[in-house]
């Protein structure tokens, strides 16, 4: 590695993420290094009280906000638009350029609201980001590519969709390191692409990244994104994660799973810290939970009996990845 140049850190949320948001980049901030680091936070169609509401709860935080109306991305609120769990504030990423100068020789660091460090985050912030392209990890499906059935073939036919290669991979959004003039770059070519391929971008933002960036994606560690199915796995026995990432519609804030037990408790006192009454937050009911906690006894039944092959193979796979990523 050549000498340290910490990165630029951002997040966006709406309204609705906005204490995870907070959880997260208090947990980056436990850390001396994620202390030093300049994190800025972009606020999308929030409502003057929800600003101040976040600006209270991240006053101790040293944060740099900015604000932006929902109309900027009102274009992409359609029909076209997968309706999903992921809200098209999602896309507010593609917007954080018009806070960085192209002029500025920095690597920016984008990370999800739904996160949680665990590990110093040194490593990460100090990596350098390419030349060209971007840092990013695999996602869950990248797994799935090979499975025989329904998921193997819906994944393969999506991939197939927005060009992407088995030779590089798919590679998750929530964690992304980029120098400045690329994310530039990069950010105004998945908009266009966006505008006209959005029926095939099932997951929108992330779509037209690999759309875009897949073929100069440098792959990083997948314990910089480390994804809730990667507990069911026992991918956490090969290499401790060091970011987790909780992908999907089930969020630790909303309830417990036993995927999260070991950081649940911990979790969620950050995150009554830092909740206000402005700032919405979904939790599941009581019958909610109980239906999650039943979903999820079958679900790692099938992992241990009928589908423990391909736990074998994405744990073969996740090793893989650990040999070949860049940190």
């Amino acid at each position: 590695m050549t000498s340290a140049r910490i990165a630029k850190v951002f997040y966006t949320t709406d309204a609705g993420f906005a204490v995870p948001t907070l959880a997260s980049i208090e947990s980056l901030r436990r850390w001396p290094s994620g202390r030093a680091a300049a994190v800025s936070v972009v606020l999308l169609g929030m409502s003057e009280a929800q600003i101040d509401a976040f600006e209270r709860r991240s006053a101790d935080l040293n944060v740099e906000l900015h604000c932006i109306s929902a109309e900027a991305l009102a274009e992409f609120d359609n029909e076209n638009f997968h309706q999903t769990h992921v809200p098209y504030s999602t896309l507010a990423r593609f917007l954080t350029p018009q806070f960085i100068s192209k002029a500025e020789l920095c690597d920016i660091l984008y990370i999800d609201g739904d996160t949680w460090f665990v590990q110093d985050p040194q490593e990460l912030l100090e990596i350098h980001a390419p030349e060209a392209g971007l840092l990013a990890c695999e996602d869950q499906s990248d797994f799935y590519w090979n499975d025989i059935g329904s998921t193997g073939r819906t994944v393969r036919a999506y991939f197939n969709d927005i060009s992407v290669r088995s030779s590089n991979g798919y590679f998750n959004a929530g964690v992304i390191k980029c120098r400045s003039k690329e994310w530039h770059r990069i950010s105004s070519e998945c908009l266009s692409y966006l505008k006209q391929n959005m029926r095939l971008c099932r997951y929108h933002d992330q779509s037209a990244l690999n759309a875009v960036a897949g073929p100069s994606r440098v792959r990083l560690s997948p314990v910089w994104n480390f994804q809730t199915p990667y507990w069911r796995w026992g991918l956490d026995g090969i290499a401790q994660p060091k970011l987790l990432h909780f992908v999907g519609g089930y969020k630790p804030w909303m309830g417990f799973m036993t995927a999260w037990s070991g950081i649940h408790s911990d979790y969620n006192r950050t995150i009554l810290k830092r909740s206000d009454a402005t700032l919405p937050l979904r939790t599941w009911t009581s019958s909610e939970q109980e239906q999650v906690l039943a979903q999820e006894r079958i679900t790692n039944l099938k992992l241990n009996t009928i589908f423990h092959h391909r736990v074998l193979f994405r744990r073969h796979r996740y090793k893989k990845l650990l040999k070949t990523s860049a940190a």
